[in-house]
């Protein structure tokens, strides 16, 4: 009597294949989604908030020490952003805090 055997392995799509074989003919194959027990850490949106306000002043600071037209429209750009994020970053860091 031949043996089975069984191969697991990840696809490329990310699933798990298992083929089965008896001696050395394939005779079944499987998928299934891989169990993960990972859970992703969601960023607050305080965080996120915050790191957009902090990109955009890194875009304000390097523009406003330039002398051209351009470098300080980017800059007045920087901060128009700022502003439009300091509302809702106000917001949520009042909606964490209670």
């Amino acid at each position: 009597m031949e043996k089975l055997k069984k191969i697991e392995f990840l696809n490329e799509y990310g699933l798990k294949d298992t083929w089965t074989y008896k001696g050395k003919r394939l005779i079944k194959t499987e998928f299934t989604y891989p169990r993960t027990n990972k859970k992703k850490k969601i960023m607050s949106a305080k965080q996120e908030l915050f790191e957009q306000i902090v990109n955009q002043f890194s875009i304000l600071r390097e523009n406003n020490e330039g002398t051209t037209k351009t470098s300080q429209a980017r800059a007045r750009k920087a901060a128009g952003e700022i502003k439009k994020l300091i509302t809702p970053y106000k917001k949520a860091n009042m909606a964490e805090v209670k």
